[in-house]
């Protein structure tokens, strides 16, 4: 624990030597200390008062036409517009008319420079800012020395009525200009674009009429390539089809007879789509007998007997004559032999084969020369569809600038009936509702500087600067006042101490001594004290 004791012994006796030093430049620190103070309360005590007033408006911007509007997909942004309203209602042409309206500010602006100035310090010192929920708050502050305080006070208030008066009027007008730009320049974009797809349009079209070859509405120029191709196999097909169907009807014919023996007919060699004679007879005796059978006579009776007794007869020569014709028949060898109960006639069977044959030969000409045209017309499409790669890519190419264009025409047109929608929404009066909350008023107190503040900061500077001036110079002429000190500087042993014993005048100097610093600082507090007191209560009032 003996460190620590001899840190804090050296510690203490430093501290007490630099005390004494300042103590004993005291007088120095306290001419420093009033100097300083006066100078920095001089400097307060001249500065002017501001004057400061304010306003506050609420924009309700909730009102029937934006909820309709946004319904309709339209977003009107009225809070964005106080916005732009806020921030550009500063303006130097404002201000210029607000120096203008302002008597005071209008007698001290005698030159350019002074509007200028004048211009800078608005700028400067007026305030517009939102606050919550709609609420819009213009501020301005005022302490220009070459105003009385009554005039600043009136011009704070002037300045922020008019302000107050701009930033309605300019809700009310602001952007109209902007709007009228800004529809202007929509227009020209959708006229320059109009321009631009009837151009593309046209474009277009005129390839479409030199390329309809390749560019056909029945498809692709491939597709229809594919299509004269899958024609011509098919008709191949069909003629591979048509030669097997002649092929074996020529080699049926082969075995087929073109002429076919026959009965001979007895009237007058008719062929055999006539009906025998007695088979004539027959059928005439047979319905004889039907009759006779209706009348209701028997099977006995003289008459049906006689007609079935011919009937049989009758019957029995056909057979009789059949049978000779059939032995004829197969008698004969030799074609075309004549006779009496046989005829030559044309094989109607040889008759339909040869009718097949020369239809079958006249499609299957027909189908060469189709496939012939087919062939021709697959090589003229082949030889032109090297070309369709370069031309569909040249078709989409001025298709795709003809979307684009027409997509941003599209976008111009939509833009430009949001825009005028909007616009117009914006331009009602009814649009937003913008109500004065607080009406700006000559303000009665200025509302700085904070002198109280200023001149506490000048004395408590004072004071640093007194002591620091102190230490400074005792610094400069330090002087040993313990025991320890003189060990630290000399490396000689030390009997001991004596204490200095003062005479009764030296006690009695000591004393007025004493009482004139206290005198000295006391009058400094009291001076402070006084100027606090006459800004706390003598601050001026207009009224």
């Amino acid at each position: 624990m003996a460190v620590p004791q001899s840190g804090l012994h050296e510690l203490y006796q430093q501290f007490k030597a630099i005390a004494y030093g300042i103590w004993r430049k005291r007088w120095y620190m306290l001419a420093t200390t009033w100097v300083v103070s006066l100078l920095s309360w001089a400097l307060v005590a001249t500065m002017p008062y501001k004057y400061e007033a304010t306003a506050q408006i609420f924009v309700d911007t909730e009102t029937y036409l934006p909820s309709m509007a946004r319904r309709m997909g339209v977003n009107v942004d009225l809070m964005r517009k106080v916005e732009i309203v806020r921030r550009t209602v500063v303006t130097r042409a404002n201000l210029e008319k607000i120096i203008q309206r302002t008597d005071y500010l209008d007698q001290i602006a005698r030159s350019n420079n002074d509007i200028d100035a004048l211009v800078g310090q608005l700028t400067r010192d007026i305030r517009i800012f939102s606050l919550d929920e709609g609420m819009f708050r213009i501020q301005y502050e005022i302490d220009d020395d070459r105003l009385s305080d009554r005039q600043r006070a009136e011009v704070a208030k002037r300045v922020v009525s008019s302000l107050l008066a701009f930033f309605i009027e300019r809700n009310g007008e602001d952007g109209r200009q902007k709007s009228d730009n800004a529809r202007e320049f929509i227009d020209q974009k959708i006229e320059e674009y109009a321009r631009k797809l009837s151009d593309a349009e046209t474009a277009v079209a005129k390839f479409q009429q030199d390329n309809i070859e390749f560019l056909g509405a029945a498809g692709s120029f491939v597709q229809r390539l594919d299509t004269a191709k899958a024609e011509r196999r098919k008709t191949s097909n069909l003629i591979a089809e048509a030669q097997v169907t002649l092929d074996t009807l020529q080699q049926q014919i082969q075995n087929v007879p073109a002429t076919i023996r026959e009965a001979r007919s007895s009237r007058s060699g008719t062929r055999n789509g006539d009906q025998d004679p007695l088979e004539e007879r027959i059928s005439e005796l047979e319905k004889k007998y039907d009759q006779l059978k209706v009348l209701g006579l028997k099977d006995r009776h003289p008459d049906v007997v006689n007609v079935t007794r011919q009937i049989e007869s009758l019957k029995s020569e056909l057979q009789d004559k059949q049978d000779a014709l059939a032995a004829e028949l197969q008698g004969s060898a030799e074609a075309g032999k004549t006779s009496n109960l046989t005829t030559e006639t044309p094989n109607r069977l040889y008759e339909q084969l040869m009718l097949q044959i020369i239809q079958t030969r006249t499609e299957l000409e027909t189908l060469k020369q189709r496939e012939s045209d087919q062939r021709k017309l697959v090589t003229e499409m082949e030889d032109k569809a090297k070309r369709v790669p370069e031309i569909e890519a040249q078709e989409s190419a001025l298709k795709r600038d003809y979307l684009s264009t027409r997509q941003q025409y599209n976008e111009f047109v939509q833009q430009k009936q949001d825009f005028d929608l909007k616009a117009d929404v914006e331009a009602t009066d009814e649009a937003m509702s913008l109500r004065v909350v607080e009406e700006p008023v000559t303000p009665q107190r200025p509302s700085g500087p904070p002198r109280l503040l200023f001149f506490a900061g000048g004395f408590v500077g004072a004071l640093i600067a007194g002591l620091s001036v102190a230490l400074v110079l005792s610094q400069l002429r330090p002087v040993v006042i313990t025991v320890d000190q003189l060990k630290a500087h000399f490396d000689l042993p030390i009997l001991g101490n004596v204490s200095k014993s003062m005479s009764e005048e030296e006690n009695r100097q000591r004393s007025i001594e004493l009482l004139s610093f206290a005198g000295g600082v006391l009058l400094l507090l009291i001076v402070f004290v006084s100027l606090l007191a006459f800004d706390i209560f003598g601050a001026p009032t207009v009224g």
